[in-house]
């Protein structure tokens, strides 16, 4: 398994040894915004500390954490540009760009379509952050900001899905389906929607400061394995499409 979308950063060293025995043998870190990201400063140090103390603390407690850097659309300063200028610097060290996406729409726009760019330029996968509330209404702003950059679709994960959106997605992007139950789907509406589309889906824990569960993966298995599910479905939603998509 690979729990292809979590923040390790803000979880304890326990909890990433439990995640290595309870079978998963990736862990994705990505950016987002644990503190109040008031300069472009505070987001080097947060790059710093996920390219470099995320990834010792997996080789300590035995899995493989692969980092990602982006802006995060809920917290990132005026002055992000400097960001963008700075992630080139990071590329070789990072399996993505991310997290990035659309949260408030005010003003994010911009921010996203020069990660986009970035990402199409060195041919760097993305992580796209949708969000709870006007979550429709954001995934055709990305469709469209997806358009206008031409990236290649293989680059594309865009993440947080559920029933009410994944209809809307017409192309052949990566889809994430984030198991956290208070916040976005439970195992069982996962599971379900890995049964009722053929998507190229790929399933996480979304696991930061907020409720979250390490076990979503193993659970998710379990309930695909009761329900029946092929054999390929279960495998490319835990393993193999995040294994294609983050090229590990």
């Amino acid at each position: 398994m690979i729990d292809a979308h979590t923040h390790l950063d803000v979880r304890s060293y326990e909890d990433i040894e439990k995640m290595a025995i309870a079978g998963i043998e990736y862990i994705v870190t990505l950016a987002h915004d644990p503190y109040k990201m008031s300069s472009p400063e505070v987001y080097l140090d947060h790059w710093d500390r996920i390219v470099n103390f995320e990834v010792k603390r997996g080789e300590m407690a035995g899995v493989n954490v692969l980092p990602g850097i982006g802006v995060h659309p809920m917290g990132y300063p005026k002055d992000w540009k400097i960001l963008i200028k700075k992630i080139p610097e990071y590329i070789d060290k990072i399996v993505c760009i991310g997290e990035t996406g659309l949260h408030y729409l005010k003003g994010e726009e911009e921010l996203l379509k020069e990660q986009l760019i970035l990402a199409k330029e060195y041919e760097k996968p993305i992580v796209i952050h949708t969000p709870e509330k006007n979550k429709k209404e954001a995934l055709l702003r990305i469709l469209d900001i997806l358009n206008e950059v031409k990236i290649d679709e293989s680059l594309v994960l865009i993440d947080h899905i559920n029933r009410e959106t994944i209809d809307l997605i017409d192309r052949d992007v990566y889809v994430g389906l984030s198991i956290q139950p208070a916040f976005k789907l439970s195992v069982k509406e996962a599971c379900e929607i890995v049964r009722d589309y053929d998507k190229k889906f790929i399933l996480s824990s979304d696991l930061g400061s907020l409720k979250s569960d390490i076990y979503a993966l193993p659970k998710a298995k379990l309930e695909m394995k009761r329900m029946n599910l092929e054999k390929r479905k279960i495998e490319e939603s835990l393993y193999k499409n995040a294994k294609e998509f983050y090229r590990i």
